[in-house]
């Protein structure tokens, strides 16, 4: 992930390189819309490349970002975008099928083009940068304010309602040991079936998607202790993660940065 403060607007160019599931919840007061480059399953739906999502405070959202995944993220506090005249459509925040917007491909070009000017050699203005990033982005919430959406069309990927069984049930043993046969054995299905169900939806085994909610609590609990000296120590103790070596390359290896590099940017901006 490259990142840009934009006077209160912090600007990201995000790069996955696998299929992984996302848990984000916003803090209260800030906001966050990602252009979607590449397909993802956000909430169960199927949302193709080039929708913008909108991540409102409040709020969890699941998505499951598709191999390789590609966004670009503005991300600030409400009251920037508002002093800006920047709010999202009405009724957005109600549920997940109203939180994404269809863009154009000429929207979506630009905003291609203002992340290749963010982050070369030299890079754009701030000044310019800023003002163009937020006209692009109210061109874009200028489209979802006369698109009507209706969520129940939109079907839901298969398999969905048997893996997110197995999220909660990961979700709902925070810093416990859960394997896929204790899993199994709960829900009622075999391991073939359970197994089946998470690759068919997060493209990984149910052990990688155990990994990747210990490494996503993790994240959180970085956000959490960000003013903590010995915050990554800590929250890798929190989720088990005894070898301190091996779970910096994993995490490495799902975030494409180290866990310092995530604390140093949530630091920068929570503005401590």
């Amino acid at each position: 992930m490259r990142s840009r403060d934009l006077d209160g607007v912090i600007f990201s160019d995000v790069h996955v390189n696998r299929k992984v599931i996302d848990h984000t919840r916003m803090e209260p007061g800030w906001i966050s819309f990602v252009v979607n480059l590449s397909p993802a399953v956000f909430c169960g739906m199927d949302v193709a490349g080039g929708h913008l999502t909108m991540l409102a405070p409040g709020q969890a959202y699941r998505s499951v970002l598709a191999s390789p995944w590609h966004a670009i993220e503005m991300t600030g506090r409400l009251s920037v975008f508002s002093a800006e005249g920047l709010r999202p459509p009405h009724g957005s925040a109600t549920g997940p099928g109203r939180t994404t917007i269809p863009l154009t491909s000429t929207l979506i070009g630009v905003f291609k083009r203002l992340a290749a000017a963010a982050f070369e050699a030299g890079g754009a203005k701030d000044s310019w940068l800023r003002f163009a990033v937020l006209s692009a982005l109210g061109e874009a919430l200028g489209i979802g304010q006369s698109v009507r959406k209706d969520p129940d069309r939109r079907p839901l990927a298969s398999g969905y309602g048997l893996a997110q069984k197995v999220v909660r049930h990961i979700e709902n043993r925070f810093g416990q040991k859960v394997s896929v046969t204790d899993i199994a054995s709960e829900l009622g299905v075999t391991p073939r079936a359970l197994h089946y169900a998470v690759r068919s939806i997060f493209g990984i085994s149910p052990f990688e998607l155990i990994l990747a909610f210990r490494l996503g609590h993790v994240r959180k609990e970085l956000w959490d202790r960000r003013f903590h000296e010995h915050g990554i120590t800590r929250a890798a103790m929190t989720q088990d993660f005894g070898h301190l070596g091996r779970f910096s390359q994993q995490y490495r290896f799902l975030y494409g940065e180290l866990p310092s590099e995530t604390l140093d940017r949530i630091r920068r901006l929570a503005g401590t």
